[in-house]
């Protein structure tokens, strides 16, 4: 955490100052607020799942991660009645199932169907891989009643704190650069990683040891500053529940590089997992904007009044006309017609 997240600050500060980003570095100030619930919000999404990941399997920690999506999606409809229409919700609990059966987490899976799990970080974490499933499988055996429940509390703190994230993103929209809102985030679990490592017992820092593991660690760093910039910015652009969902396909990701990188195929199970979240994830995006389509339907109706008021216009303006006319006019017409 200490060293992503410090690569993250450093690198969106030296930009914002080459870049004279306006409102760097604490952002406007009717939004400031909004800034420090999302940096606090985000540090705890974080926590969240790496605390799970020491005491949860691997699957069930994914598991309860993404329910942070759903909750955002709701939260925004709530407090900014922001369009999260029944279509985005389903889509969004066929994500979830997708979630589940690419995970498979041991509560509900209890046989082992032949392929590791594979997981992916929600919107603000380091995805985990396959290489340390088994053991961490092995771990999680002798964890206590206690610290399993625990770890399962922490963890929905974390989904409220990254939900918490992807709701006062799109509360602060485009106020203020994404990268400001990246900064918050960093700057806080920055700050707060460095007191941990600086004051709490058996907390240690540690430079990397090799050209290896300075370039995995610089490379991290690096992907996470972009993935926040990404994740930020379409978040903060797009009102409706269309980005927030997108997040589930991290694990598309998480697929296919663990076949690139570890060699690993997945089962079953993974690959129909995988087929829901694209078919969501597609299905949700040629989806009409609710809000856009409103918009249309109140212009087309707007248009529509406006052309009634002209021809009843048109029509009084005829009416008054045969009105005004004089009599001998009238009777000459009359006549005419007679004729």
């Amino acid at each position: 955490m200490f060293a992503r997240m410090g690569i993250t600050l450093l690198l969106g500060s030296l930009y914002m100052w080459w870049a004279e980003v306006e409102h760097f570095p604490f952002g406007p100030k009717e939004v400031r607020r909004l800034l420090l619930a999302r940096g606090f919000g985000g540090f705890f999404g974080l926590l969240g799942i790496y605390y799970s990941l020491m005491y949860l399997p691997l699957g069930e920690a994914t598991v309860i991660t993404f329910l942070a999506p759903i909750v955002a999606c709701w939260a925004c409809s709530v407090l900014m009645h922001q369009p999260f229409t029944r279509k985005e919700q389903v889509a969004g609990f066929v994500s979830l199932l997708g979630v589940v059966l690419i995970a498979r987490p041991i509560s509900f899976f209890s046989i082992h169907t032949g392929d590791t799990p594979v997981t992916g970080g929600a919107a603000d974490v380091v995805p985990a891989t396959n290489a340390t499933a088994s053991t961490r499988l092995e771990s999680v055996d002798n964890v206590t009643s206690a610290q399993r429940l625990t770890a399962v509390g922490v963890a929905l703190i974390g989904v409220f704190g990254a939900a918490s994230a992807y709701t006062t993103i799109r509360w602060i929209g485009q106020r203020a650069h994404p990268l400001i809102s990246v900064n918050y985030f960093a700057a806080w679990t920055t700050i707060v990683t460095t007191t941990v490592l600086l004051f709490v017992p058996g907390m240690d820092f540690k430079l990397p040891s090799g050209l290896r593991q300075w370039a995995c660690l610089i490379f991290l760093g690096v992907c996470g500053f972009i993935m926040q910039i990404m994740l930020t910015a379409g978040l903060s652009y797009e009102k409706s529940s269309r980005a927030t969902n997108m997040v589930y396909t991290q694990m598309l990701f998480a697929l296919a590089f663990d076949k690139l990188v570890f060699d690993t195929t997945p089962g079953v199970l993974s690959i129909f997992g995988s087929s829901l979240i694209l078919g969501s994830a597609l299905y949700i995006a040629v989806q009409q904007d609710p809000s856009k389509k409103s918009h249309n339907k109140e212009t087309a109706d707007r248009d529509e009044e406006i052309g009634l008021m002209a021809n009843d216009d048109d029509g009084r303006f005829d009416q008054s006309n045969k009105q005004r006319q004089p009599n001998g006019v009238q009777e000459l017409r009359i006549q005419t017609v007679r004729t």
